[in-house]
């Protein structure tokens, strides 16, 4: 088989697309830059104050309808249509940001005596090629002080108009600068709050290094390996406030392998976490400090040591993490406003900065029924998990 010649044949069938005149694309380029920058601007004002125009003559039709009447109204619009640009020029070269309301009245105020004049000349010459328009301010003296003083109605109207959607725009605009000033400054007091943390948390684990150096060499190893791992996976997470409690667990386990090289069998600790709740966002460092704290204050100092139990549960509306121990408990008229503990005190202060919405519910801390402590967190769950629970229940 000749596939050469097929090939030749196949695509000699084939419509060719003829290239665009370079011309064409051009016409189409300054079209369209014409269209944004001026064309569909010069509509939208023309449209406006047709409208309006309208608008004004609807009160004379109650008489008839009557298109001279119609026809001055319409083109005395279109006269402030013309000096709409002018305005608008005016209002974004002169006026300034840093002005104030007075200012800016007494600028357009002074401005107001020969705009008004300029449209009555201009719809005088918009109406003289219409004669059965008789009171044209041009042709008739009569009317020209009529035409004065409506003008300067009108634009006293259009420019408090533009002023009110100049300063609802400015407005707005710093309401989102004040957003994201709240957001930053949140952000920073957190990260501060964060920074409290982790040099607590390291002194406290280089001590108890440091105190395993000369007993058992290995085991002190073991132990910075692990503390290597948990700073490691927390710089990944240090520009983030908040993290999957799968990745908060992450970090719980390295620092869990550091307490069993030191605590052996003296210390049990139990994870009980939903899975469901695992992809829930939480604060990153949240369950270290907790856990920390049970373990120094709780279990350390007890021959028997004791048992840990973190546990996880999707609760209505929120995620319920608690962290439980049978240490020695709360001392007698404890209360958390009074903790000197940096971690607790960090730990609530995080909380209610990040979820101000859920009040005391955030952290509570109370004797646990049997002996020990019981740590309560509760951390609102996101929109799109409460939306398919939603959509599940109906």
């Amino acid at each position: 088989m000749n596939l050469t010649g097929q090939v030749a044949t196949a695509s000699s069938t084939k419509p060719h697309t003829r290239a665009v005149p370079r011309y064409v694309a051009l016409a189409s380029f300054w079209w369209k830059r014409a269209w944004r920058t001026g064309v569909r601007p010069a509509a939208i004002i023309i449209a406006i104050w047709t409208a309006l125009g309208i608008f004004l003559y609807l009160p004379d039709m109650l008489k008839g309808f009557q298109w001279p009447s119609l026809a001055a109204k319409v083109l005395d619009s279109w006269a402030w249509a013309l000096l709409t640009p002018a305005l608008l020029l005016i209002d974004r070269k002169l006026v300034s940001k840093d002005w104030s309301l007075f200012r800016v009245i007494l600028l357009f105020l002074f401005l107001s005596l020969p705009f008004s004049l300029i449209h009555t000349y201009l719809s005088g010459l918009l109406l003289l090629p219409l004669p059965q328009i008789w009171w044209n301010p041009l042709t008739n003296g009569e009317f020209t002080i009529y035409y004065f003083i409506g003008g300067w109605m009108t634009y006293c109207a259009a420019v408090g108009i533009f002023q009110c959607f100049r300063y609802y725009d400015r407005y707005l605009t710093g309401q989102l600068e004040l957003g994201r000033v709240e957001k930053n400054l949140l952000e920073w007091r957190l990260n501060a709050l964060r920074l409290q943390l982790e040099p607590h948390f390291l002194f406290n684990t280089l001590n108890a290094i440091s105190s395993e150096i000369g007993t058992d060499p290995e085991l002190a190893r073991n132990m910075i390996a692990d503390l290597g791992a948990l700073l490691r996976r927390s710089l990944d997470c240090k520009d983030k406030t908040e993290i999957s409690l799968a990745q908060e667990l992450v970090l719980l386990e390295h620092y869990l392998s550091i307490q069993r090289f030191r605590f052996g069998d003296r210390i049990e600790m139990k994870l009980d976490i939903e899975p469901a709740a695992l992809s829930i966002m939480v604060p990153s460092m949240l369950l270290q400090p907790l856990v920390e704290n049970a373990i120094r204050h709780g279990l350390e100092h007890r021959l028997s040591g004791g048992a840990i139990d973190v546990v996880a549960r999707r609760a209505a509306g929120h995620l319920q993490i608690q962290v439980l121990d049978d240490g020695v408990g709360l001392p007698a008229n404890w209360r958390m406003e009074s903790a000197a503990g940096l971690g607790i005190r960090v730990t609530s202060e995080r909380l209610a900065a990040l979820y101000p919405a859920m009040g005391e519910r955030a952290m509570t801390i109370r004797p646990r029924r049997g002996g020990g402590t019981e740590v309560t967190i509760c951390v609102p769950l996101n929109d799109e998990w409460a939306a398919d629970k939603w959509a599940a229940r109906t």
